[in-house]
């Protein structure tokens, strides 16, 4: 089964510069013209559903791309954003004024552990492989799907290493696309723009 994976469109904290997590904030018009444009990258892709995170941003990215294709939407709280404890909402160069973001320093202010929030998007595509019949599509978030593809492909864990921002490694409705087979995941393609 192969599993496309999708960063939902750019959203207003994103150009505010706001720690997103589980917070929420809606589409500016460039997410809304992103997500139209992959519409027409996903049209001729057939697909058995699509699934987003239960956030505005991810549910109504989804539902630019789809249109009106009759693709069954579910939404599945698993695939939701890393949870950043005490800086949901901050504006990051407040938590970070020289640029670097470090990780650890939300785990440490009640956020989740990363490693945990990319082995709950990982136990969902197992679970959805078991359950659909056909190729999916997953509007998700930045940080989630970084740390899950940092955990199943050994160039995407390169190049994290080397860049520190997520917006860098994971743009705003970049593609990834996943295999996954006998509960193994096999990364085709890394999150690029289309």
């Amino acid at each position: 089964m192969k599993v496309y994976i999708v960063r939902h469109g750019q959203t207003y904290f994103n150009v505010m510069g706001r720690v997103q997590g589980w917070c929420d904030s809606p589409l500016t018009k460039q997410g809304i013209q992103q997500a139209e444009h992959l519409a027409s990258y996903f049209e001729s892709i057939p697909l058995a559903s699509g699934y987003h995170s239960g956030s505005e941003r991810a549910a109504d990215t989804l539902d630019l791309i789809l249109k009106d294709r009759e693709v069954p939407r579910k939404r599945d709280k698993r695939f939701k954003e890393v949870f950043f404890g005490d800086y949901e909402g901050e504006l990051i160069r407040n938590i970070f004024p020289d640029g670097k973001v470090i990780q650890e320093e939300f785990y440490a202010h009640g956020g989740e552990n990363r490693h945990e929030a990319a082995m709950r998007f990982f136990m969902a595509i197992q679970d959805l492989e078991r359950q659909e019949q056909g190729d999916i599509l997953i509007v998700s978030h930045g940080s989630v799907i970084r740390q899950f593809l940092e955990e199943h492909s050994r160039t995407f864990f390169q190049r994290a290493k080397e860049q520190n921002l997520t917006r860098a490694l994971v743009p705003n409705c970049s593609v990834s696309v996943v295999e996954i087979k006998e509960g193994k995941v096999r990364v085709l393609e890394l999150p690029r723009s289309v």
